[in-house]
Parts: structure tokens; sequence; C-alpha cells
């Protein structure tokens, strides 16, 4: 059986929680966080396990530790890339079929005074610096429409929507200017008997792409300003914005659950903010209360 490749879909059929998506790979004078999505494994092994062997590698390093964000960034890339082609092996999926997790990789470096974030994905092999120097502001990566719309004031399918409705429209127009324009000209050397001389050219000039200012439509907000506190509510507002936008649309809802916050800074290093232990919660049936 034939198909077309350019077809296929990806359907989600069923979602699960309590999947640890935050994990430190880096302690000591250099705290670094890693944040995980899209694949959740690679080689049978969950992306949290492969990020505690990273870390684990690095607290038996006896010489040279990492003192940068970027160089723990870089490493960490390494590391996962040579799970992701070990993972591929093999693999008769097309590439723009294959996946690979993506990581939001962010802490302090020895010596800064600030923060850096990059941000790591696996399949692409690249490391993009988001935030440093002393520049803050927001991040995410999966499923983030909604809180991209209110940050942004819109999101990346509707920004794409948006530019190719008025790059139709512009096309169209300037073929129905051209056409009306040959169609006056016709007109007038017609009422004056006479012929349009060769060589003159009587296409409008190309038509100049519309740029659309969006950077306007951003939330303005002082990041670098926010209390700690402010900080961790802001971000607990964010997820519920997108767990809510999942709960109350059509389909199997791939966001929610219990919201998991965790925080680094340069004096105490990562804390994950009031995490539950694991529970035996279903004990059997009785009567008894």
């Amino acid at each position: 059986m034939s198909y077309d490749q350019a077809m296929i879909q990806q359907v989600v059929t069923n979602a699960w929680g309590g999947v640890t998506k935050m994990c430190p790979i880096h302690s000591g004078n250099t705290p670094v966080v890693a944040v995980t999505a899209g694949l959740a494994k690679l080689n049978e092994r969950t992306i949290k396990s492969l990020c505690d062997d990273f870390s684990a590698k690095q607290k038996r390093r006896k010489n040279k530790r990492l003192v940068t964000v970027e160089a723990v960034a870089k490493e960490f890339l390494s590391f996962f890339r040579k799970e992701y082609e070990k993972h591929y092996a093999g693999s008769t999926i097309p590439e723009q079929y294959r996946d690979g997790p993506e990581f939001l990789v962010g802490g302090y470096g020895k010596d800064d005074p600030f923060p850096s974030l990059f941000r790591i994905k696996v399949k692409e092999n690249s490391v993009d610096k988001q935030f440093s120097d002393g520049k803050f502001g927001v991040a995410w990566a999966g499923q983030s429409d909604a809180v991209e719309r209110l940050i942004r004031g819109y999101d990346g399918s509707l920004r794409v929507l948006v530019e190719q409705q008025i790059e139709k429209m512009q096309e169209s127009q300037h073929r129905n200017m051209t056409s009306a324009m040959t169609r006056i000209l016709g007109d007038i050397l017609q009422q004056l008997g006479a012929l349009l001389p060769s060589g003159v050219n009587t296409e409008l000039p190309q038509r100049e792409k519309a740029q659309i200012q969006w950077d306007q439509y951003t939330m303005m907000t002082g990041y670098g300003n926010l209390p700690l506190q402010d900080a961790i509510d802001f971000v607990a507002f964010l997820v519920f914005l997108q767990s809510g936008r999942a709960k109350f649309s059509y389909g199997v809802a791939t966001v929610g659950g219990r919201t998991h916050i965790g925080v680094v800074t340069k004096s105490d290093g990562f804390t994950m903010l009031e995490e539950p232990k694991l529970k035996h919660r279903h004990t059997g049936f009785a009567d008894d209360k």
C-alpha cells in the first residue's frame, strides 16, 4: 500500500500524569537545572533517568568542573545527542518524522551574578541562548498556545495563518490590478486607434511584503523586578492557563495534573517546592471508616 507521507498526523490516544520533567543536572558552585518537553523516552529509558546519569557523571568529576551554564548546556546536548543517535540507529523512520526532546537549561555560572537560560533542541543539535547578562524574560517549550497568546498576543499557528492570508490577498490583488491596468490601457489604445509599442512593460512593480509589527502586542511585564514569590505565582498561573485550555478543548487533555515548580538560586541551588512524596493511597475495600 502506498501513501503520502505528508498526510501522516500524530494522534494522542492517552495521557499520563506524574511524569518528572524538571531535574538538576549540575550542582555545587554552578547550579543548573533542565526542563524537558517532547519525546519522553530514549532507548527505552525515561528522560529523567538519563538526566540523572548526566548529573551523576558531573559529580564524579575530580578536575575541570564546569563553571558556566553554557558549558553545562553544550555538554548536556552532546550527552543526549549520543542517546538520540543510538535511539534511531537502523531506524526506517524518515528524518522529518523523527522526534527528539527539547530542553530549557538554566542556572548560575560559578562567577556569574545573574542567571542564564539556554534552549536545547536535540534533533537539530542546537544550543541557543535565551537570556543572560542581566536580561530577563519568560521561556517555554512543548504545548504553549494559551501562554503564547497571553504573553505575545498571538500564538505561532495564528501568526502563520494571518501572514498566509495577507500574502494570499496581496498576491490576488496584485494580479487583479495588473489585469485591470492592461485592460484599461488596451481600451485607451483602441479608442485612439493606436497600437501598444513593442517592448513596453505592462507589469506593475513587485509588491512589497506586508510587515506586521508583532512585537507591539507583547504583554509588558518587568520580569527582572518580580519578587521570587511573585515569579513563582506567575509561573503557576501560566501553567494553569495552559492546562485549562487543554481541559476545556476537544480531544485528550495532554496538559494537566498537579503543577510542579522548582526554583534555582545562586545561594541555595535547586529546590522543588512542596513536592509530595509517593503514597500508597488505595489500600483495598473495607466497611470500617
